[in-house]
């Protein structure tokens, strides 16, 4: 605590000399968004020629402002396996060294997505998507901020390692792909920032800095900064963002924090352009994150919220609701015929309990109907099922709605039947049927975001009939989603 203290006066003696002084150029950041939202790189679409320009020109900035490659290259390239396709991508790593022998060996990240939409062809004309907000100025903001602390190298003690992630819109893939093996020294990096959606602090009359309490003491050193500088912080907390490059290294516990000025652009439309940019607004919060970053350098530990930390992990046991329709039929293993296919649905809530990255026990707890031909007439049955499943994870991407999580399943079931008719009798449980059922399922599906899909099949193990060998069976697709 005494530590937290002491960082918290320096803060507020650095910020006193630092922050009336304009530290970036808002010419040079014009410069950058109207290059990169031009209509000559085609959108910057993941994967395309625009995209390949508009990595050459963030490298070529990189190098105009004295930013190091990272381990004796600028560009990172990685392969993207979709569905159908792989797709080629580069994410742009560089770095500012720290001056202080021991702090140096631990790292600031700052970083923003470079790529967009790309275009679109209507009435023979294309229409593309330039993303001058979105992100052409969080690029423009680190190369910036990369000059200055560059230029401020010898009160740099920690160093700063600057990079332009790719393949954010397809679904946080490059990120992801960083996170996932080990480009970086991660247990190294004591917090990143991305800088997405960065010109319309005017417009907004603010800035969101979600996940600066992922930070011990983050909001009110984030508070006292912008307010040094002049802005208004709307929206913040220790919930990593999800929908930009912080989630997949806030998921390993890296406090990350999410520098934003709204969807009050023309937000993934056509219109936005570079015209419309707050480019004094851009320059203000780009001196916020370079004096941040600068005194977070300086700091003698960034301590991780310890909420935060418990987060970070994961929740051990998940809940949902799950519904499912599909179609029944008996096995009738002593006679000559199967029954036709029927209606069968199930309704009811799952839980999902992590045993390690790639196991999950999954038990349901159902209300089930199940229906088949009978000799006497239509069988109609009504139970109270619960399955329980070892799920095996194929993929595992970052929590996206464009990154589905691939698993395949199986386990036992049992059942309760709690009513019942073949034609128009009610079932004799006592007598002619079993209450009881137990048997087995298995299956595949994906995740994606709180939304569950999967496809099963399910069959008895213990006949319907007491005296007639009958085993009911059948398949279902189900829809969950997570509470």
């Amino acid at each position: 605590m005494k530590v937290l203290k002491l960082s918290l006066a320096f803060t507020m003696t650095f910020i006193l000399v630092n922050a009336n002084a304009q530290n970036v150029d808002a010419d040079l950041l014009k410069k950058h968004v109207y290059t990169l939202a031009s209509d000559s790189l085609q959108g910057r679409g993941f994967g395309t020629y625009g995209g390949r320009m508009a990595k050459d020109y963030v490298i070529a900035q990189f190098v105009n402002a004295g930013i190091e490659p990272w381990e004796g290259t600028y560009a990172h390239p990685f392969i993207h396996q979709g569905m159908m396709l792989k797709t080629e991508g580069t994410n742009i790593i560089g770095w500012v060294e720290g001056s202080d022998s021991i702090l140096k060996h631990e790292y600031i990240l700052l970083g923003a997505h470079y790529d967009h939409l790309a275009y679109i062809f209507k009435h023979d004309s294309m229409v593309v998507y330039n993303g001058a907000d979105d992100n052409a100025s969080g690029t423009a903001s680190i190369i910036e901020i990369g000059r200055w602390l560059v230029q401020h190298r010898s009160e740099l003690k920690r160093s700063v390692i600057i990079v332009a992630f790719d393949g954010e819109e397809a679904g946080l893939i490059g990120s992801t792909y960083i996170v996932n093996n080990n480009v970086l020294p991660l247990q190294k990096i004591k917090v990143m920032f991305s800088l997405d959606m960065v010109g319309m602090l005017k417009k907004y009359e603010g800035i969101d800095l979600v996940g600066d309490g992922t930070i011990t003491d983050g909001k009110q050193f984030f508070d006292e900064i912008a307010k040094a500088h002049g802005i208004d912080v709307k929206k913040q907390g220790r919930s990593v963002e999800q929908q930009t490059d912080t989630a997949p290294f806030g998921s390993k516990g890296i406090p990350s924090i999410h520098v934003f000025t709204s969807t009050v652009s023309p937000y993934h439309r056509p219109q936005d352009d570079a015209n419309l940019i707050d480019y004094n607004g851009m320059a203000i919060i780009a001196d916020f994150v370079a004096d941040a970053t600068l005194n977070l350098s300086q700091r003698p530990e960034i301590v991780p919220d310890r909420k935060f930390l418990v987060q970070a992990k994961g929740k051990v046991i998940n809940w949902g609701a799950i519904a499912g329709v599909g179609c029944s039929m008996d096995d009738y293993s002593d006679e000559f015929y199967n029954s036709k296919d029927h209606f069968t649905a199930s309704v009811g809530l799952y839980a999902r309990l992590k045993i390690s990255s790639k196991l999950s026990l999954t038990p349901e707890v159902l209300y089930h109907t199940h229906g088949s031909d009978h000799q006497y007439g239509n069988l109609r049955t009504h139970e109270i099922t619960i399955p329980v499943n070892v799920e095996f994870t194929l993929s595992r991407q970052a929590n996206s709605m464009l990154n589905p999580s691939f698993f395949i399943f199986g386990g036992g079931y049992y059942s309760y039947r709690f009513s019942g008719k073949v034609g128009s009798n009610s079932m004799d449980f006592e007598d002619s049927f079993r209450r009881e059922d137990y048997g087995y399922q298995f299956g595949l599906g994906f995740d994606v975001w709180k939304f569950r899909f999967k496809l099963s099949t399910y069959k008895s193990v213990q006949s319907l009939n007491r005296t007639q060998n009958i085993y009911p069976m059948g398949s279902l697709f189900s829809i969950g989603v997570l509470f």
